[in-house]
């Protein structure tokens, strides 16, 4: 059967733009489009000494070629055989973390291997509706699928109930129901360089934090905001559903399913990021550094002893 060996302009045109993305990568970008830890994990990989971008550069300058030649079943071939090695590279990702450069330059992959596909059944004359089934591109849209989910995930960061998440040093967790949070705010309010992070373990505490909102835009310092909010049951009779009560409920879910995928179902919830100023104090003599992030209860006997709080509220079942 005689082939149509007319160029192939869809694969032609996504080859050319894949090759210019990986070399734009190769140099540095100067749009920082990677807001994934995922970049910084993957951007040193390379293929016998070669970097990912300049292999994927030649790559699609090969297809560029084939489909410039209009030939669809070697270009079907070889882009088939970089799908799969493109799914591998997303499960890597979905069980390690994401890499947005990396996802931006799969579409091409499935681009490409749709474009030659269509191109090969269209030569050989098969019928489209076997052409529009690939068993391969949906395992790989599954992949894909799951990191995109993971990057919006990443980008859903805890939600700080003051303007200081990122740069404290403590970060702590707390509902207005739990006790033991009550002290914590009240033992690090102004003391220490600490982010507070609310979150609702009954209905009422939604409550309660949107009065500690109030209390604070008022210029209430953060102890004195949680303490004029206990009384906040009465706020219970307001509208639970308006625009602003749905935002908060969606911000202390996140700081909630934090909590959860650290590993702890427990409020007051610790972490620590780099050595907390107050310990540099008390360890003058002796220092010691504290592992990432801290749970629950530090157990580390260097902690000031009215850190060391005991008792905790379960996520399942909140304090009285």
């Amino acid at each position: 059967m005689k082939q149509n060996r007319e160029i192939l302009t869809g694969a032609l045109c996504t080859a050319i733009l894949a090759v210019a993305f990986c070399i734009w990568n190769v140099f540095g970008n100067d749009v920082n489009i990677c807001v994934t830890a995922g970049c910084s994990l993957y951007q040193d990989f390379t293929l016998g000494g070669i970097s990912l971008w300049w292999v994927g550069a030649g790559f699609f300058a090969v297809l560029a070629l084939l489909a410039l030649a209009g030939a669809a079943s070697l270009g079907y071939i070889l882009a088939s055989l970089a799908l799969v090695g493109d799914a591998c590279l997303l499960l890597l990702m979905a069980l390690t973390a994401p890499c947005v450069s990396c996802l931006v330059i799969a579409i091409f992959f499935a681009i490409s291997y749709t474009s030659f596909r269509q191109a090969y059944y269209s030569q050989s004359q098969i019928p489209q509706n076997r052409a529009s089934r690939s068993l391969l591109l949906w395992l790989w849209a599954l992949l894909f699928i799951v990191n995109v989910g993971a990057v919006a995930r990443s980008q859903s960061t805890p939600w700080p109930i003051m303007e200081a998440g990122d740069n404290a040093t403590v970060r702590v967790f707390f509902s207005p129901s739990c006790p033991r949070c009550r002290d914590a705010v009240n033992i690090l309010s102004g003391h220490v360089d600490v982010a507070f992070y609310p979150l609702a373990e009954t209905e009422a505490d939604t409550y309660k934090i949107a009065q500690m909102l109030r209390l604070l835009q008022t210029g209430m310092n953060m102890a004195d905001a949680l303490s004029g909010a206990q009384d906040a049951a009465i706020l219970q009779g307001l509208p639970a559903w308006t625009p602003e009560m749905i935002w908060l409920r969606f911000r202390m879910l996140r700081n909630k399913a934090h909590i959860f995928s650290s590993g702890s179902q427990t409020v007051p919830f610790f972490e620590y990021h780099g050595m907390p100023a107050m310990l540099m104090r008390q360890n003058r003599t002796q220092p010691q550094q504290l592992s990432g992030a801290g749970h629950d209860r530090p157990q580390d006997s260097a902690l000031p002893s009215e850190l060391v709080l005991d008792g905790r509220c379960d996520a399942n079942t909140p304090c009285p």
